[in-house]
């Protein structure tokens, strides 16, 4: 049973959290800022109810949630505040609270929320170790998710922990990185993978038709709605929905989705009724401001989503992992296209390296089938891929585009005198160890296949 703390000082208030949640948790109880210090020195609860209103001074509250979460990191904390203070919950949370109530609090609606933070908790507690056993978890995380570089590792570690879950998940990246697929995997290593996964695009949907594809309908609500019909929400119940383009959703559709996420209750348009669903919601977007105040997104929903957050790295930032995934579209396409020998050379090779791929994976596949289209004896060449150095720079920060620069410098080096790193390095004015510290810098490898001369 996990430990919960009651910080509050409205002794009924206390009483009524206490009774309505000790069936669940081990119940500590503090009625000031230094009760609750005291507590911490001998426990380490999981989660702390804290009232912002604590010895009548809410910058104590504030110094509070440092103190818990210097004692514990993983400590999950819910805000109470004042209806005179609403500004302090999102405040509270962008110091590292995990989400706020206004007063009354509404019990039942605290409960589900504390419920999300244990299993958050829960999470955090994991230390499940990449192994090369299960690397490659049951063929969910496809082309997008092929690597072996360190930001993917850890990735493909965050999916199978979030998959152990129903924690609501906020993947972010930019376009092309593969937010579905990510989303994808983590539906179909979790329990709902005999369920539904639902996915709808926010962004690609009229404003005035995305509520009723979401949440339904009844037969007279609106010109047009002839029968009843389920929603999105409806259909993924069991599974999971995922709200791609979350900051394209209409502010006022906000509102309803916040209140599903916290009861899990449907309401379609038109009906009076509501029906309980049980739906894991994912959300993903491009956008980097969600976050900030004044953003398209609510911040309450903001928090409500992003429980847990992934940041997919862009494809020019995964070194050799853009020829592994190259490699498994060339194996697709050498099926698609009936080119049984169709292969990069190592010039085009590269030329993938050398490329800061604005458009990542989704741009990766798009050069390559067009480029096994116009290729030659079935080998693609650096031509047919038609890829701009000139229109990529600008997207690349001064530190990027040196890299970029000194790696096609190097690797192009490499293949002219056939990997004989000695060679190389004198061509290039450095010495051997500075050659294998800028390649090692550089993440250029030499292939299995060429032979290591010195």
């Amino acid at each position: 049973m996990h430990q919960l703390f009651i910080v509050e000082d409205n002794q009924s208030l206390r009483e009524n959290m206490k009774w309505a949640l000790k069936a669940e948790y081990s119940i500590l109880e503090a009625d000031s800022s230094a009760s609750c210090i005291e507590l911490l020195d001998n426990n380490s609860p999981a989660i702390v109810c804290l009232d912002m209103g604590l010895d009548n001074d809410p910058v104590k509250g504030l110094q509070l949630i440092d103190e818990i979460l210097l004692r514990n990191r993983f400590t999950k904390i819910i805000i109470i505040t004042a209806n005179t203070q609403t500004h302090l919950g999102p405040e509270s949370v962008q110091k590292g609270a995990f989400d706020f109530f206004n007063k009354p609090v509404d019990i039942e609606l605290l409960k589900v929320v504390i419920k999300r933070a244990v299993q958050r908790y829960e999470f955090e507690q994991q230390d499940i170790p990449a192994t090369a056993e299960n690397e490659e978890p049951d063929g969910a995380l496809t082309t997008s998710m092929v690597g072996q570089s360190p930001a993917i590792l850890e990735i493909y570690s965050v999916i199978r922990k979030l998959s152990k879950t129903d924690v609501s998940v906020l993947i972010t990246g930019e376009s092309g990185t593969g937010k579905e697929i990510c989303a994808r995997a983590i539906h179909y290593l979790s329990p709902r993978k005999t369920k539904s996964f639902v996915p709808i695009n926010c962004g690609a949907i009229p404003e005035n038709l995305i509520e009723s594809e979401l949440f339904g309908y009844v037969k007279g609500a609106f010109t047009g709605a002839t029968a009843n019909k389920e929603g999105l929400i409806v259909s993924a119940d069991g599974g999971t929905l995922l709200l791609d383009e979350i900051g394209e959703m209409p502010a006022p559709l906000q509102v309803k989705l916040l209140r599903f996420l916290e009861d899990q209750n449907v309401q379609r348009i038109g009906d009076t009724t509501l029906r309980k669903v049980d739906v894991r919601i994912i959300a993903a977007t491009n956008r980097k401001d969600l976050e900030k105040e004044g953003s398209s997104l609510r911040n309450d929903l903001y928090y409500r989503l992003s429980e847990f957050h992934i940041n997919l790295p862009p494809l020019r930032k995964r070194g050799d992992d853009i020829l592994l995934i190259a490699c498994s579209l060339i194996e697709k396409n050498r099926t698609k296209f009936s080119m049984p020998n169709l292969k990069l050379s190592p010039r085009a090779e590269s030329a993938l390296l050398s490329y800061s791929w604005p458009g990542n994976v989704r741009e990766l596949e798009n050069k390559l089938s067009k480029a096994a289209i116009v290729c030659s004896n079935q080998t693609i060449e650096p031509d047919d891929l038609q890829l701009s150095t000139t229109n990529t720079l600008g997207t690349l920060t001064l530190k990027e585009a040196r890299n970029a620069f000194e790696r096609e410098y190097l690797t192009n080096l490499l293949h002219r005198v056939d990997y004989n790193i000695s060679e190389a390095a004198s061509q290039a004015g450095i010495t051997r160890p500075t050659m294998y510290d800028m390649m090692r810098k550089l993440d250029i490898k030499l292939h299995t296949e060429t032979r290591l001369k010195s």
